[in-house]
């Protein structure tokens, strides 16, 4: 090609225009920009746009040379534009990273974490996605917006906590009949979608605010085998929706890395497509980091309940939590919480004294293509009072025995979210056998890696 480019917008004092090849013209960019020259570098590139208004190379070439020239929002846009029409993964590499850049020198670091996303998902190698992954860390700690999302969809057998029999037996005695199908153990798909944002009010370096709204939703698809067994059910009946708004205090106390937060909710939970109730919700938390290793934590909270029906089934709870975390010295982790829960009511199937303890196991090395989590649940509930159809003898007792195993496919990423399945059996076993219940679950989603 004889004449690719024409340079035709030379400055007054420049010689006159030149036609140069394509290949000629390239080499002189990157010569103008390596010669601290980025004025010439931009002529260069905008000549090559004239030739190809799509050309990554000159668009890449154009936002290093406005970048060098201190206009972080000029070279943004061209970055924008050559992760745009770039061809290659190195290309697309090269441009993004550069676009976070200049975004973050922009003073945006909410896009500065959408391209430096890209640019993981580009990474020509781990060492630069690890090196790329502590820049997202940096930068997400300086942003005073955060934002996440999870969620994933679940084939279960049991999608409604239904009873695992149609006989409703008491202490062993079937005293009141059989349990409808809708009662009973429905299997399906179960699709959720968890999102949360926030936003920093205020930071010093022993204290920051917080505000932050969360939505959850879950969904419910029954199989054909359901709809058989419960024909007067729907999908909708068993949609439930929670949403609430919290602020956050948080403060620095004693060592490096303990801390004390107070906290204030507000939100709704909708359930069947009703609005069920809504709450208040206050809580105090103490985190002490012991050792490297070693973290110690307490909390405790008030929870109010306004029903939607009526006053009768307003609730109050007071719960408490201690939970202790370690890291081993391979690098695998153990966790232990154990959490207390004691609600009032002035209907009597609501109050209820409760205790559960969750035990949790990390692996630090991925294990073939996984990285593999493990936790245990154990968990009581009692109700001193107790009425299906008539009062329960010795009121309701259910004990829960529960179990899960995640699996995080980090190598098979996507912008940073990686695919995982989460496996989970488990049953509840109670005097009441309306609320004997089986679960096997897996659950399939995404979690971001860093």
């Amino acid at each position: 090609m004889a004449c690719g480019c024409l340079l035709a917008a030379a400055p007054v004092h420049a010689e006159p225009s030149v036609a140069l090849t394509l290949p000629e013209a390239r080499s002189l960019a990157v010569h103008a920009l390596q010669g601290d020259r980025p004025a010439l570098a931009s002529q260069i590139a905008q000549g090559l746009l004239v030739a190809d208004p799509r050309s990554p190379y000159a668009h890449y070439v154009l936002a290093t040379a406005h970048a060098d020239m201190g206009d972080a929002t000029a070279g943004r846009r061209s970055a924008a534009r050559a992760y745009r029409y770039a061809e290659t993964t190195v290309q697309k590499f090269q441009a993004a990273e550069l676009a976070a850049r200049l975004t973050f020198a922009e003073g945006h670091p909410t896009r500065t974490q959408l391209w430096l996303r890209r640019a993981v998902h580009n990474a020509p190698s781990p060492e630069i996605e690890e090196q790329l992954a502590r820049d997202y860390a940096r930068v997400r700690r300086e942003n005073p917006f955060h934002f996440s999302i999870s969620g994933g969809v679940k084939p279960s057998s049991n999608v409604n906590n239904g009873a695992d029999t149609a006989q409703q037996v008491i202490d062993g005695l079937p005293f009141t009949g059989r349990l409808s199908g809708g009662a009973q153990a429905l299997s399906g798909v179960v699709g959720t979608v968890d999102a949360v944002a926030g936003y920093r009010l205020r930071s010093t370096d022993r204290a920051r605010t917080d505000l932050a709204a969360r939505i959850f939703v879950q969904r419910i698809a029954l199989d054909s085998k359901s709809h058989h067994l419960a024909p007067e059910v729907r999908n909708r009946d068993f949609g439930a929706t929670y949403a609430d708004v919290t602020l956050r205090q948080t403060y620095a106390v004693g060592a490096r890395g303990n801390t004390v937060d107070v906290t204030g909710s507000v939100g709704e939970y909708w359930s069947g497509g009703n609005r069920s109730y809504t709450f208040a919700r206050v809580g105090l938390g103490h985190r002490w980091q012991v050792s490297a290793a070693t973290s110690v934590s307490f909390g405790a909270a008030i929870e109010e309940r306004f029903s939607d029906r009526a006053h009768f089934f307003d609730s109050s709870t007071a719960s408490v939590n201690a939970g202790a975390n370690y890291t081993v010295a391979g690098g695998d982790g153990i966790g232990l919480s154990v959490n207390l829960r004691k609600t009032e009511s002035d209907f009597i199937n609501y109050a209820s004294t409760a205790a559960s303890l969750r035990l949790t196991y990390s692996f630090a090395d991925q294990i073939g293509p996984a990285i593999v989590r493990a936790g245990l649940v154990l968990g009581k509930t009692d109700y001193d009072d107790y009425v299906a159809v008539f009062s329960v003898p010795g009121g309701k007792q259910d004990y829960a025995t529960y179990a899960d195993v995640n699996v995080l496919l980090p190598d098979v990423d996507y912008a940073g979210f990686a695919p995982s399945v989460n496996f989970r059996a488990g049953r509840t076993r109670s005097n009441v056998s309306r609320f004997e219940t089986r679960e096997l679950s897996v659950s399939l989603g995404f979690q971001s890696k860093f």
